[in-house]
């Protein structure tokens, strides 16, 4: 597929529409192996970051990027992009940490504000989120956080009072520790449906990101690309010109492989 795809990322490189980009983790998989497909290597990170900054994208807080949007459309924003990071794993946002050091590049953490220190409920290898002291460590380093439910629940299989409970609450629970508004969430899972963008509105945010591929720009069900450990330079200046899924989806179907989600 790669060669197939090299004319389309040479004709994509001039363009710069608006992005976000959804990483999970950073780092290594554990002795089990990334069942989920989560651990992005820091040397790829690294790659990502030069490479976006290197085409001129201006990589900002995700509510920098929804407000530009919101103000003028998607057009309006041409040029800049959002790196984000959901769940918060403490070593993977370290990792990051260190990598956005003396570049000219912001990010945002999404983090579900009642497993602070725990280890991640989907997760069997350990992994810890952050704890409160390693929250306002990444604050005052300049990360933007936002929320992520408290408990990393499903939104979209709750009860609405349910659900809106956990975004309340996450959003207040992190104000407390961080002494300042949180605007904006992330769906875990990336996964939303009309009712679950009601209730983020109605739970104060300003805005909410998925994370399922391109989509229109609406406030509460904001797109984000998901990012894998497999996503190449090649794969990633698709994913940021909003050319990989479709490109993607038509390898398979030249291939016989039908039309499944790409990553």
């Amino acid at each position: 597929m790669t060669a197939a795809l090299q004319p389309i990322a040479g004709r994509a490189r001039g363009k710069r529409p608006p992005f976000a980009l959804c990483y999970h983790g950073v780092g290594r998989p554990g002795p089990d192996g990334d069942g989920h497909g989560l651990m992005v290597a820091p040397e790829r990170l690294s790659e990502h970051i030069d490479l976006l900054l290197g085409q001129g994208h201006r990589l900002v807080g995700a509510q920098e990027l929804a407000r530009a949007v919101t103000r003028g459309g998607a057009q309006s924003a041409a040029g800049l992009g959002a790196l984000t990071f959901d769940d918060g794993l403490a070593e993977s946002m370290a990792a990051v940490a260190e990598l956005l050091r003396g570049r000219a590049a912001g990010a945002t953490a999404f983090i579900p504000s009642g497993l602070l220190g725990r280890p991640h409920p989907d997760l069997t290898d350990g992994r810890r989120i952050v704890d409160r002291v390693q929250l306002l460590e990444l604050a005052a380093e300049g990360m933007e956080i936002g929320a992520h439910s408290v408990d990393h629940a499903d939104l979209r299989s709750l009860p609405a009072a349910e659900a809106l409970d956990q975004m309340r609450r996450s959003r207040a629970d992190l104000e407390d520790i961080l002494g300042r508004p949180v605007t904006g969430m992330a769906y875990p899972f990336g996964s939303f449906r009309a009712e679950t963008e009601r209730l983020a509105e109605d739970a104060g945010f300003e805005s909410a990101w998925g994370c399922s591929g391109p989509g229109p720009w609406r406030s509460f069900a904001l797109p984000r690309e998901p990012v894998f450990p497999a996503t190449t330079a090649l794969r990633l200046r698709l994913k940021v010109a909003g050319l990989y899924g479709p490109v993607h989806r038509l390898q398979r179907m030249r291939h016989g492989y039908g039309s499944r989600r790409a990553t």
